[in-house]
């Protein structure tokens, strides 16, 4: 799917996850933040260009390595600002199903992605499909919508 297709549903999960564990507000905003920031690490450094042809590679665009990504990226964060031990699981739940929903999406489309080094392909949605973008993005703001009513 499109770029900000991903940073649509990722800021909404990671902020639905995050909220619906009880996290602290900071851990709910550090979340959400890290969800937009890791769909844009996992699609600018896991392509690789062949000609006028671009392929995901396994390197973020597989469960390993995009949990590996939440690992690092959500310790660095979670240690840098101190987190409780509550709040950095909260964290790294809410950052990993937001890594997830990238490859959830991306094996909608026709490149899929990796799982245990094997490609998945769940549906040949081409991924600039404005229909189902526009879904998936008022999807993601209503994942939002939830967080923001959790926290009422």
């Amino acid at each position: 799917m499109k770029l900000v297709t991903h940073n649509a549903v990722g800021l909404g999960v990671a902020a639905m996850v995050s909220s619906l564990l009880g996290c602290s507000s900071g851990c709910v905003i550090a979340s959400s933040l890290l969800g937009v920031i890791a769909q844009n690490i996992i699609d600018a450094f896991s392509h690789e260009h062949r000609g006028r042809y671009t392929r995901r590679t396994k390197l973020l665009h597989s469960v390993e390595g995009v949990t590996a990504l939440t690992v690092i990226l959500g310790g660095l964060v979670a240690g840098s600002l101190g987190f409780r031990a509550v709040d950095t699981i909260g964290l790294l739940v809410a950052l990993e199903a937001s890594v997830l929903s990238h490859l959830l999406l991306d094996s909608l489309t026709p490149g899929g992605v990796y799982v245990l080094g094997r490609k998945v392909v769940l549906a040949r949605i081409p991924y600039d499909n404005p229909e189902v973008n526009m879904i998936l993005q008022l999807l993601g703001f209503l994942a939002l919508t939830i967080a923001i009513l959790a926290r009422i």
